[in-house]
């Protein structure tokens, strides 16, 4: 599987006291190969000739409430919209051929809801950044939706995870440019659909993150490297992410 994803965040009123408003959304494309044949029903086949390709992009807004410096609680609802389906495998398939897909007759149309909420503390200590956070995400999917079944709304999936983390400060520093690493620990418990989609309840994910702080380019804050493990019944994987913070 390969994922490009570009999230973003935008907080309205950053030096407010307590209430804070924010502006959230995505850009996404994500590609799924395999080595064998798969039937999908009701009458397509998968092999090493075709994969799976989805676009998404999502745009939604919440409001985060801080207690104190340290610790806060986010609310809010993201209206996200992907297109997926089957496309054969070319060999220079590149970005021109990405874009081509989109426009393709043989992909469905879908609208999610996603309303989340968290609980985040952040302790302040001399030598690291830990943090503590308790999350839950609801999912509601249309398929092929038409704008009359925007109205009803029923819950289908939902995530609640628990992430314990720290991040250290500066470990080496050249000149104005540092790094930084990061620890963390998911646990992941899943319900509705997704459960018997996956075939199981909860999953737990464990990974570290370097980051490296420069000002070689004014608008990137900073860039990272994450090495992530999966572990659940049934399932087990490694991820390997790269990207930068842009700083706006």
């Amino acid at each position: 599987m390969r994922v490009y994803h570009l999230p973003f965040s935008y907080t309205l009123n950053p030096n407010a006291d307590s209430l804070e408003y924010f502006i959230v959304g995505n850009v996404g494309y994500s590609k799924v190969s395999i080595s064998q044949d798969v039937i999908i029903p009701p009458n397509s086949r998968l092999n090493y000739e075709n994969h799976i390709a989805t676009y998404t992009a999502g745009l939604g807004a919440g409001v985060r409430y801080k207690f104190k410096d340290d610790f806060s609680i986010s609310t809010g609802l993201e209206l996200i919209y992907s297109r997926s389906g089957i496309k054969v495998e070319k060999p220079d398939d590149n970005v021109g051929d990405a874009i081509e897909g989109f426009f393709s007759s043989n992909y469905n149309d879908n609208i999610s809801y996603e309303f989340f909420t968290d609980l985040t503390y952040k302790p302040k200590l001399k030598y690291l950044k830990p943090y503590a956070k308790l999350s839950y995400k609801l999912y509601q999917t249309k398929s092929s939706f038409t704008f009359n079944e925007l109205s009803s709304f029923s819950t289908d999936s939902g995530i609640t995870t628990f992430t314990l983390g720290a991040e250290s400060n500066k470990l080496f520093t050249l000149g104005e440019s540092y790094l930084t690493l990061e620890a963390y620990l998911n646990a992941n418990y899943l319900n509705g659909e997704v459960q018997n989609t996956v075939k199981f309840d909860k999953f737990v994910s464990v990974g570290a993150v370097s980051y490296l702080y420069s000002k070689n380019i004014q608008w990137i804050k900073r860039y990272f490297l994450e090495l992530n493990k999966v572990k659940a019944k049934g399932l087990s994987g490694y991820n390997i992410g790269i990207g930068f913070t842009i700083d706006y």
